[in-house]
């Protein structure tokens, strides 16, 4: 039978890294599949029958390169700081490769020849590759004891043939045809580590922010509980302990304004909950005695009694975490298409080389020649084009997008946006602007609206509680539907200003505004019939009827007479029909996900025309519904809370939008910083050029090799035709040109496209 164990290696880097360890872990007898996260460093492994042991695996992931980490260690390491640690590293690497590489290019640009300035280019070459390009020498050495020929490989062996013909030119005065110096190839060799170099650390920190937003998540359940036990040193039998020690079935106590530590059942108490992490929806839930209250979740004014029935990895939060992490795990970003290339590309390269070195050498041509046109054709295939080709074009369109308020997290995201058809939506706070708003004033018979204003006015001052703050803040909404002008409506606020208001929160039930002599209500039912106030048919009629439709409904009353109700809406965004309507002119498909109730979807979905709709979703069903879209096509994710964080680093491209939680933002591949969404049409239309400048500068960076590879093993020498190593330098410098001019002509595109 078998099982699955998580285990930590340090040392990878890339999605080629993340092969080359499940390639090496799924050799050894008793595991039977491996999925290796580079971003995270953690690789999930499928036991079989007799599977080895921790002493066994690390030796043989030594041997490849990377570092498996004992579980202890691992437990006490933070993959973020860890990841940022390498961010600095590369950082100041690429500081000290811009340094080194700098004296080169200036006495190539001055044309300073002579013994000093090249036996100070060859010092300066080999410190740089002995220094900034150590690490993709160890990359190539892993990869062949891996048996994997990936872009390191060929990275190192054109590094090194550049830095070993510069050397000979010095050492032994090879002749240099005329018109060239022998810079070019130190030129080669230094720029290649310094570009790749930049590359790793945009890499690394990409990796650190995504790690610190998991660590965010785990953070927002609380590290301390307050337990109910017994023993003389703590009288009251009240205990503070870390919340990782609690046990299933302890009693913990959560103060008017804590976050609960556990996944449990409310024995006593009540409270409204914010349940917006888990759930989405802004509006705080009434829970009491006998209802489920989640970790991480906040009781915002209500002492609580909980029986702890998960703890730890067992609480729906850490569920969430398991599945951003799972989520990440599946991704393929688009900025590993260069290695997937260089699948092919290096053993065809290597392969050409050494066949025009064997081939020169038998022909008695002599060594020199051989040697001449194996590195010429090392030094042309020296992928730095093919290494830029694509970061160049992203670097243009990312920013780009974020002088119009669009974050781009990753390449792919570009790709994919510009390719999404099913574009699947939250609801609270993506679709709607995520906070209560009123919706409709409904009058009890025989009672006045003049009663209800006076009503209403006092009770928006007697609480924070968001429909109090809604109350206050569209006190002159309410007063210009009812017919009230805006001069009666000051005067009646200044009225009641004048007294002393004071509120008494019924924990899930509502508020108890006392101004003066007058004590109003305002709340649920339950708290109309605990203080024996009637609600007449008539009001109970209109307030079910404003239930169907989607909307959360408060009653009214002064002392025991119920004057009427109030029904709260999560307001539609101002662009959202507009943005809806966009997609399907576009040809795209619209899918609402919410983990609201069904009435206040349906009446989202009616008003913008979605058909497609799914409710009452938990963060693992949406995740599920995902998985299912991206059958059917490239699945666009859009939302803003951390329910939505498993389906947006699920979904093939996620779009966060700003405003909404960190965790969301960070996991999300495109961020609307912004906080509208018009700007999910513009993201797409950046998409699409920036691919197809990505599509062009693959076709500039590989045709020069198409071309070139031929000539510098010589295919055309007996034509007339022959391209030096020298020569294959400078070619491989026009094709790193012909990227920056193409990416240039993005740039200006984008520019234009922004006016």
């Amino acid at each position: 039978m078998s099982s699955t164990l998580d285990i930590r290696v340090e040392g990878m880097t890339c999605a080629h890294c993340a092969r080359s360890v499940e390639k090496t872990l799924t050799e050894l007898p008793g595991i039977t599949a491996a999925s290796a996260d580079f971003a995270s460093g953690n690789v999930r492994l499928t036991l079989g029958e007799n599977p080895p042991s921790f002493e066994v695996m690390t030796p043989k992931v030594a041997k490849a390169g990377y570092h498996l980490l004992p579980p202890d260690v691992a437990a006490r390491t933070d993959a973020a700081d860890a990841a940022n640690a390498a961010a600095r590293n590369h950082l100041i690497m690429l500081l000290l490769g811009v340094v080194l590489t700098a004296p080169v290019l200036a006495m190539d640009w001055l044309h300073l020849h002579g013994a000093v300035y090249d036996w100070l280019a060859v010092a300066l070459s080999v410190t740089l590759q002995a220094t900034v390009g150590l690490v993709f020498y160890k990359g190539a050495i892993a990869n062949i004891r891996s048996r994997m020929l990936g872009m390191d490989v060929l990275v190192s062996i054109g590094m090194a043939s550049g830095l070993i013909y510069g050397v000979l030119l010095v050492v032994f005065d090879w002749p240099l045809p005329a018109g060239l110096t022998r810079h070019v190839f130190f030129e080669a060799a230094t720029l290649l580590v310094v570009f790749l170099r930049l590359g790793k650390f945009v890499e690394a920190k990409a990796r650190g922010n995504a790690l610190s937003a998991l660590r965010s998540l785990l953070r927002l359940s609380p590290e301390s509980a307050r337990v109910r036990r017994g023993g003389p040193d703590h009288p009251g039998g009240v205990q503070t302990i870390a919340a990782s020690e609690v046990q299933v079935g302890e009693i913990c106590l959560v103060s008017p304004g804590g976050r609960v530590p556990v996944d449990g059942e409310i024995i006593s108490g009540a409270g409204d909950m914010d349940e917006s992490m888990l759930t989405g929806e802004s509006v705080p839930v009434a829970r009491g005695q006998g209802d489920t209250v989640r970790a991480g979740t906040i009781s915002t004014n209500g002492a609580l009694e909980i029986r702890a029935t998960a703890v730890g990895s067992g609480t729906a939060l850490a569920h969430i975490v398991r599945l951003v992490e799972e989520a990440q795990r599946s991704k393929a970003p688009i900025q590993r298409l260069a290695d997937r290339i260089s699948n092919w590309f290096v053993p065809i390269v290597v392969l050409t080389a050494l066949g025009a070195g064997i081939g020169w050498g038998l022909s008695g041509a002599g060594a020199a020649r051989a040697i001449t046109h194996s590195i010429a054709v090392l030094v042309i295939a020296c992928p730095c084009a093919l290494g830029i080709a694509v970061p160049a074009a992203v670097m243009i369109g990312s920013g780009a997008a974020l002088r119009r308020g669009v974050l781009v997290k990753n390449g792919a995201a570009l790709e994919r946006i510009a390719k999404a058809r099913i574009f699947a939506f939250d609801k609270t706070g993506t679709l709607t602007q995520g906070k209560p708003q009123v919706a409709k004033v409904m009058l009890a018979q025989g009672a006045t609206q003049e009663q209800m204003d006076s009503a209403l006015a006092i009770a928006s001052q007697g609480s924070r509680h968001p429909f109090a703050r809604a109350l206050n803040n569209q006190f002159r909404v309410l007063s210009s539907e009812s017919g009230v002008d805006g001069s009666a409506n000051s005067e009646l606020r200044a009225q009641n200003s004048e007294l002393s208001v004071r509120g008494f929160e019924t924990p899930g039930k509502g508020l108890i505004a006392i101004a003066g002599e007058r004590t109003i209500l305002f709340g649920s039912a339950g708290l109309m019939a605990e203080q024996e106030a009637a609600i007449p048919a008539d009001l109970q009629s209109q307030a079910q009827a404003a239930r169907d439709a989607g909307h959360s409904v408060s009653f009214v009353a002064e002392e025991t007479r119920v004057l009427g109700a109030v029904a709260f809406t999560d307001a539609l965004r101002a662009e959202t029909a507009e943005v809806v309507a966009a997609l399907r002119a576009a040809g795209g498909r619209v899918v609402l996900l919410s983990g609201d109730h069904a009435a206040a979807v349906a009446r989202v979905a009616s008003a913008l025309g979605i058909t497609e709709v799914h409710a009452a979703l938990s963060p693992a069903e949406k995740l599920a519904r995902i998985d299912e879209l991206r059958q059917q096509g490239v699945t666009a994710m859009v939302g803003d809370g951390i329910n939505d964080a498993p389906a947006l680093a699920r979904a093939d491209i996620g779009v966060a939008i700003g405003g909404g939680s960190d965790v969301a933002k960070e996991t999300g591949d495109l961020v609307l910083m912004n906080g509208s969404l018009r700007d999910l049409p513009l993201a797409m239309d950046l998409g699409r050029r920036s691919l197809r400048a990505i599509r062009q500068n693959l076709f500039f960076s590989l045709v020069y090799n198409a071309v070139g590879i031929p000539l510098a093993a010589g295919a055309l020498v007996f034509a007339g035709v022959f391209l030096p190593p020298s020569f294959a330098a400078l070619s491989m410098v026009f094709s790193d040109l012909s990227v920056a001019l193409n990416s240039a002509r993005l740039a200006a595109e984008l520019r234009k496209a922004g006016k």
